[in-house]
């Protein structure tokens, strides 16, 4: 750059009048043929300026400039001829030398991209180049240059990219990744967002949160190609230093919020290592065998023996004084983790079920119930210096697990039932009496359990509910299984204990359960112990939802049940006042009141209850177009039989709702009031916004003044904003 030379420095026009240095773009590398030394001496930024300013206050001004251009022009032969004859043709000074300055950069830009130099050399030509750093035209020199070796950047460089406003900024990653090496914070600063953002990121959040399903299959894929992981794994690259602070980062965020999410982005970073044999830091992270067989029954979403014996060997090759302890909790707190182990528990329970007085497998339960309980006791562990393996509270699995095996004998009898019902009625041999009850349900569900005097969950299983986190994630395993198979009479069985133990389980005040459309519908703090638990109550409902939509059907039949039970309270359905509607919807259906219930106190059981009633709305316009179109269904014949018991299993049918201007009503009104009561995170307010509006795009127009939109909502209108 120094046999090119000069910028504006020496300013002027073809006739020698100057207009100063201060926006030339090429005042940037001016040298002074005349040094004492022989050398040049560079004429950069300020340094320029002071002295052309000294040159000014000495003499005359036009002499000044003369001269400085003289000394400071190109440096090349016959350099005052060459200006003569461009100057003849049009082109001024500062023309030229912007031109001349271009033409330099490409060159210099060029021979750094196209070749790497001998780390000596490396190092002495930044050394030359250190000066263009303060430079904006030319600081991405020794950028480009740095980006060469990226592990090699002297101390100096270092200090001088650090001590520039905004250099840091236009550094490379690989150049950044060296940098941080040296600055615990500064590599904190940009990777904190990052690892904030992963655990905050919506689709990352509503994956997480699925207890199971066939989508579960896929997550991990989608997670360890998604933006919020790859960011944070590009930053690392294959650094072990880095990787390891990074984890350091993430104890420090679950520490902070206990929040479950963070297990899943432990767990993410070490299977990417994996997956891309970054062997250096596999190596050294002494979970990553706990992670591969994890996440291998995590991905099939199942955990067969091969893989059990792994974890279990993983587990038995741990030396107790030495256990990382924490960073295994962390690994198993992730959703993902609890919700395979909370399954295999089921299976266990479910092999057990047939045989139960003699089975051998009661013993089987234990070690994955300490897992679970390990990864729920994550918090504490990272949190003591020495920890201790938590103990399996007895009750879960002597008391808790054994109440459950006569509900699973009752359901497989169900499912027999409705398995031999259907056989029949493809047969023909099925009644125009026996026709699904108003719940949508195959003749006899309800009485079929009624039959087991016994069949309700004790005080002590309540209790237990209540209380152990272990105990809930099992039967939420078992009461979403219910869904599958249309057995809605197992969870009117089931829910109102789930409602009583997830009460407990947030430690709320009984007055955030309770609002007028004028509270404050903030949801309500939790206390950081507990936020593992409001974290699978979040799942639990968009679990439940999700089901409810897949297996078509149910999302009709509750409806039903809800406007049956309006109908049994013998009020029409226009006559009766909104909370007459809402209480005795209900009373009719345990669902309802779950939902009811935690929507007041979480945003996500929010989202939930409306994103059922999109569903229950596209049922409806579906059902409308298809009167309107002359199909067989109408506005109060619930269908014959057969229609309903094909909905069971049938993607083309669904059970029909009996009465669609009833459920119009009861679909506007429970809108209305969960606008006006539900809880709702100012942070996610846009995300639930767009619910809103989804339910409002699907709502038939032929529910007239009951239609949801911003004109007939009064308090949904506030969600339903442009």
């Amino acid at each position: 750059m120094s046999s090119s030379s000069n910028s504006s420095s020496s300013g002027g026009n073809g006739n020698g009048n100057g207009n100063g240095n201060d926006g030339n773009p090429a005042a940037a590398d001016t040298s002074h043929r005349d040094h004492p030394h022989g050398q040049k001496h560079y004429l950069i930024m300020d340094a320029g300026k002071e002295r052309i300013k000294r040159m000014m206050s000495m003499g005359k001004p036009n002499q000044a400039i003369h001269d400085f251009s003289a000394q400071n022009g190109l440096d090349i032969p016959a350099a005052d001829a060459i200006y003569g004859l461009l100057h003849s043709l049009g082109h001024t000074k500062w023309g030229i030398h912007e031109s001349v300055l271009r033409a330099t950069l490409l060159s210099a830009e060029a021979h750094i991209q196209k070749k790497t130099l001998p780390p000596e050399q490396h190092i002495a030509l930044l050394s030359q180049m250190k000066h263009y750093l303060a430079v904006p035209r030319l600081q991405h020199l020794p950028l480009m240059l740095l980006e060469r070796h990226p592990g090699l950047v002297p101390d100096d460089i270092c200090e001088a990219i650090l001590q520039t406003p905004g250099l840091y900024q236009k550094c490379s990653v690989a150049v950044k990744r060296e940098l941080w090496r040296r600055d615990y914070n500064l590599f904190a600063g940009y990777m904190m967002p990052l690892i904030d953002n992963y655990a905050k990121n919506e689709e990352l959040l509503d994956m997480s949160r699925e207890i199971f399903s066939t989508n579960v299959k896929s997550y991990s894929r989608r997670r360890r190609v998604h933006p919020a992981l790859t960011q944070i794994s590009s930053a690392i690259d294959a650094d072990l230093k880095l990787y390891m602070q990074t984890l350091g980062m993430v104890r420090h965020r679950f520490l902070e919020t206990n929040n479950p999410v963070f297990g899943t982005l432990r767990l993410d970073l070490v299977m990417f290592m994996h997956e891309n044999d970054v062997s250096e830091i596999t190596r050294n992270d002494v979970c990553h065998k706990l992670a591969w067989s994890l996440d291998a029954c995590i991905m099939k979403q199942i955990m067969d023996d091969r893989r059990v014996l792994e974890l279990q060997k993983y587990f038995d090759g741990i030396d107790p004084d030495n256990a990382p302890y924490g960073e295994i909790a962390l690994i198993l707190s992730s959703p993902y983790s609890r919700h395979i182990l909370a399954q295999y528990i089921f299976s266990i329970l479910k092999d057990i079920a047939p045989n139960a007085q003699v089975s051998t497998r009661y013993t089987d339960l234990t070690w994955p119930s300490l897992m679970s309980i390990i990864g729920l006791s994550a918090h504490t562990l990272l949190s003591q210096e020495r920890p201790k393996i938590p103990k399996v509270d007895r009750s879960v699995t002597r008391v808790f697990f054994r109440s459950i095996i006569p509900f699973i004998l009752a359901s497989d009898k169900h499912d027999h039932k409705l398995g031999s019902y259907q056989l029949h009625l493809q047969k023909g041999s099925v009644g125009k009496k026996a026709q699904l009850n108003h719940a949508g349900a195959f003749p006899d569900s309800d009485s079929l359990y009624s039959k087991m005097s016994s069949l309700q969950p004790s005080s002590e299983d309540i209790s237990i509910l209540s209380s152990s986190e272990l105990a809930r994630q099992v039967l939420h395993v078992f009461l979403l299984k219910r869904i599958a198979e249309f057995d809605m009479a197992m969870l009117n069985i089931w829910l109102p204990a789930v409602s009583e133990a997830f009460k407990a389980s947030l430690g709320l005040p009984d007055t955030a359960y309770v609002r007028t459309a004028a509270d404050d519908t903030h949801q309500p703090d939790v206390a950081l112990e507990l936020r593992q638990n409001a974290f699978e109550c979040d799942a639990f409902m968009l679990s439940l939802v999700l089901h409810i939509k897949e297996t078509k059907g149910v999302a009709a039949a509750i409806v039903n049940s809800a406007i049956q039970g309006l109908d049994l309270a013998g009020q029409g359905i226009k006559g009766a006042n909104t909370d007459g509607v809402i209480s005795h919807a209900i009373e009719a259906v345990p669902l309802l009141g779950l939902f009811d219930q935690l929507a007041h106190v979480r945003h996500c059981a929010h989202e939930q209850v409306i994103s059922f009633l999109i569903e229950c709305t596209s049922i409806l316009s579906t059902e409308y177009s298809t009167a309107n179109g002359g199909g067989s269904n109408n506005n109060n014949n619930g269908g014959g039989a057969s229609d309903a018991v094909e909905g069971l299993g049938s993607q083309s049918q669904t059970v029909p709702i009996h009465n669609k201007e009833s459920a119009v009503y009861f679909v506007f009104v429970l809108a209305e009031h969960a606008a006006a009561k539900y809880a709702v995170d100012p942070e996610q307010f846009d995300k639930l916004g767009r619910l809103y509006h989804k339910l409002a795009a699907v709502s038939p127009p032929q529910a007239f003044e009951y239609r949801i939109s911003s004109t007939n909502c009064l308090h949904s209108s506030k969600f339903l904003k442009k």
